[in-house]
């Protein structure tokens, strides 16, 4: 996993609809990839754990690849993505580090939650341009995907642990593909998954200098697999305890449903909905400057990025990231970009990585 996920971080493109209705046919490839961490750098974040813990409650990795054709308005071509996000409780963050690192437990509970969802999926997008108002300044596009999918994962849990023993009480709500938390219930054979996800991109060029625009992704994501692996209950143990007349007792309770013996279910999986918000300026024939905010779920970016352009539509860029504290540059044009947005340049150190390219031929 580590090496697909770095690999898609760093071999990627810029995912940016038409800004208006074009008669010419165009062949396109776009493939944009992008991994955020807080408790740990990217590198030791889906490897040992073991950097030195910071404060952080999430993780995600968007990887999106297409390739396809243009019309008239209407894209159709062939997309595929890999899609990881997961929340926890910077407690479970801590407890996690303590017991990989061979640290010393503190003498009390630790919060244990983590709510992650993994899907890899291959289908087919189409999209269209439709345009309103005087000289098609606003456009407005919505894309439809369908895919299908044998791998991923839909996790739930919640409960508490004491120290490094084993005692504790935890809830569980565990479907996947492969069992990564347990490794015991993998069904013999990969469920099958069909699903879609419904897009909606809106651009408006206010007047000549000034430009907005809003991209909602995922606003609609549903997979439906059959015969998925799942883990289901509930498990106590509270190993030492004491009854009325002083005697110790020990009880422990496991209650789990699980997909042993071929005990499959099925599962719906969604997804959690993206927002992106853009203003550009154009300053001058040679200047323009962005700013973008984007949402993903509980945490919020704002970026402000300067240009200068040169040539016929192409431009250099440099910018800066809140929260990620990533520093961006790149090229772009109509034709070709290029673009690399990280914290830094060490994915030992890093904490952010973006790495995206486009490539559009006319014809």
């Amino acid at each position: 996993m580590t090496k697909k996920i770095l690999l898609l971080g760093f071999t990627a493109a810029f995912i940016s609809p038409l800004s208006s209705a074009s008669n010419q046919f165009q062949v396109f490839s776009q493939f944009d990839a992008e991994i955020y961490t807080e408790a740990q750098p990217v590198a030791a974040f889906v490897d040992d754990f073991d950097a030195p813990l910071k404060s952080g409650d999430s993780a995600f990795t968007y990887n999106i690849f297409e390739l396809g054709v243009s019309y008239s308005g209407f894209k159709f071509g062939f997309q595929s993505r890999y899609d990881y996000v997961l929340n926890f409780d910077p407690d479970t963050a801590l407890y996690t580090h303590t017991e990989k690192n061979n640290l010393a437990f503190e003498d009390r509970f630790y919060t244990y939650r983590l709510d992650g969802k993994q899907a890899t999926t291959n289908g087919v997008f189409l999209s269209y341009d439709f345009n309103f108002l005087q000289n098609n300044s606003l456009t407005i596009t919505p894309k439809v995907s369908v895919f299908a999918s044998t791998h991923f994962q839909d996790a739930s849990v919640n409960g508490q642990v004491f120290s490094d023993e084993l005692e504790g009480s935890i809830l569980v709500d565990y479907s996947f593909s492969k069992d990564i938390l347990f490794k015991k219930f993998t069904p013999e054979n990969n469920p099958k998954g069909m699903g879609y996800s419904f897009d909606l991109f809106v651009d408006w060029q206010v007047g000549n200098d000034f430009k907005v625009g809003l991209s909602i992704k995922d606003l609609f994501y549903k997979t439906d697999y059959d015969n998925s692996g799942y883990v289901r209950g509930q498990t106590t143990d509270v190993p030492f305890s004491k009854d009325d007349n002083g005697n110790v007792v020990t009880q422990p309770l496991v209650s789990l449903q699980t997909s042993a013996f071929g005990n499959t279910q099925n599962r719906d999986l969604e997804m959690i909905t993206r927002f992106r918000v853009f203003a550009d300026y154009r300053i001058s024939e040679r200047y323009s400057t962005q700013l973008t905010i984007k949402n993903y779920d509980k945490d919020t970016f704002n970026q402000l990025k300067g240009r200068i352009h040169f040539w016929d539509h192409w431009a250099v860029q440099a910018g800066f990231e809140t929260k990620s504290e990533a520093f961006l540059i790149g090229v772009e044009s109509k034709y070709f970009g290029l673009n690399l947005k990280t914290d830094n340049l060490d994915l030992d150190k890093a904490y952010y990585a973006n790495v995206n390219c486009y490539l559009n031929i006319n014809f």
